[in-house]
């Protein structure tokens, strides 16, 4: 749709918003991004979390659970929400997490005084299950009551 959309518009997009995590990490898409000149924002940076509550995932779903993120945290001295939102900027995206909490706030901050190792980043990457938790026209009901299918 973006390759579409860039064959008649008038204004090139700079940044596309898109779903990307561990689970999903539409490798294509951001090269083709990457060799666009648009930049990526990452929504759901931490995986399933939010989707939990609306039934749309599972809690063993969860990434921040995953061995492969704890044990990339534990070698680093810190927490899973932490690896993911350093994994995400490394991989020159820009995560957006959801968080009202005060202490999670901090946390998501603190992303920028550690680097991940190409190994590191590689068993992360190896993790793509290719899973949309927020597909629109199952989100939009149950969240909006509305239905809007566009990945069918």
């Amino acid at each position: 749709m973006l390759r579409d959309l860039l064959s008649y518009c008038r204004t090139r997009p700079a940044i596309h918003q898109v779903e990307m995590h561990p689970d999903l990490t539409q490798q294509r898409l951001l090269r083709y991004c990457s060799g666009e000149n648009i930049a990526v924002t990452a929504f759901s940076p931490l995986g399933a979390d939010s989707y939990i509550p609306l039934d749309m995932a599972r809690a063993d779903e969860r990434v921040m659970e995953d061995p492969v993120i704890t044990a990339i945290g534990r070698t680093h001295g810190k927490t899973a929400a932490q690896v993911l939102l350093r994994w995400a900027v490394q991989r020159g995206t820009v995560p957006i997490p959801k968080s009202q909490d005060p202490a999670h706030l901090g946390e998501n901050l603190a992303i920028h005084g550690f680097t991940l190792a190409d190994a590191e980043m590689e068993r992360i990457d190896a993790l793509d299950r290719h899973r949309r938790f927020n597909d629109p026209a199952e989100f939009g009901e149950k969240a909006f009551n509305t239905f809007y299918p566009i990945f069918d």
